[in-house]
């Protein structure tokens, strides 16, 4: 038996609206010097930041790099996934999210762009679903503690959708 799910069109409506609203408010956030600095201006976003359906930390330590994709399927999920790509370098990676966002021109939904051109040419591990962060500090403090040990560090958060 096919159980039909209907939603009020202004619920539909908002979700829509939301979606759009994301895809003409992508936001970089870079930050470099001390693990210990990077750290205090990560935490220092606003926490609303973390309430969007995807976005993104990027690490570059002295000898290795990882990019962490936060995602929920609806703006509405409080559990959520992340998935993880290491090396020993970001290379051109924050470069091709950016050529991503500035091609899509607000017209896709821009977190499923960047998620699949990054994935191409990346393995990702996905773990989760898990309690999604509320704030700044939950999201990026447990990734950047992993290189405290490093000089100098480079992070950079994108909020995609």
């Amino acid at each position: 038996m096919a159980v039909e799910i209907s939603r009020a069109p202004q619920q539909v409506e908002a979700k829509v609206q939301k979606c759009i609203t994301a895809a003409w408010d992508c936001q970089s956030h870079s930050f470099m010097g001390s693990p210990e600095t990077v750290e205090a201006n990560l935490v220092a976003l606003p926490d609303d930041l973390v309430q969007r359906r995807v976005y993104m930390l990027m690490i570059q330590g002295d000898d290795r790099a990882e990019a962490r994709v936060f995602e929920r399927f609806s703006l509405e999920d409080t559990d959520g996934t992340v998935s993880t790509w290491a090396e020993g370098d970001l290379g051109e990676l924050v470069t091709q999210i950016t050529d991503v966002l500035v091609r899509n021109r607000g017209v896709h939904c821009p977190g499923e762009q960047v998620k699949a051109t990054i994935t191409e040419e990346r393995d990702f591990i996905v773990e989760g679903p898990s309690a999604a962060p509320k704030t700044a500090a939950e999201a990026f403090s447990g990734p950047l503690a992993a290189f405290k040990n490093d000089k100098f560090v480079q992070a950079t958060v994108m909020m995609l959708c």
